[in-house]
């Protein structure tokens, strides 16, 4: 249920710490994420769950474990929605 990994047709850029950018080469479309999304990408593509997501930014920002779940949660279903990540069929995360 939160198991996603990054589509095989979507490369990213760092920009710098806190922007990156991310290309969807089948739409040919461009999307930036600022600071928490960058951060969210990077852990999302090193095989991390929703859950992981969460408490790594509960060390990064003062934020609740529930508050950065949801968002979390609410940041994957938006990159799900636009094609960019797709959730895992064996419950595993990663690339």
């Amino acid at each position: 249920m939160d198991s996603y990994r990054s589509r095989p047709d979507v490369v990213s850029t760092k920009i710098d710490e806190k922007t990156s950018v991310l290309l969807h080469l089948e739409a040919q479309q461009y999307y930036s994420l600022n600071e928490t999304g960058t951060r969210i990408w990077d852990l999302l593509t090193r095989g991390h769950d929703a859950q992981a997501i969460a408490v790594a930014m509960t060390e990064d920002w003062d934020v609740s474990r529930g508050k950065a779940l949801r968002s979390v949660r609410a940041f994957l279903q938006t990159l799900r929605e636009a094609n960019l990540v797709e959730t895992t069929s064996d419950g595993t995360a990663g690339s």
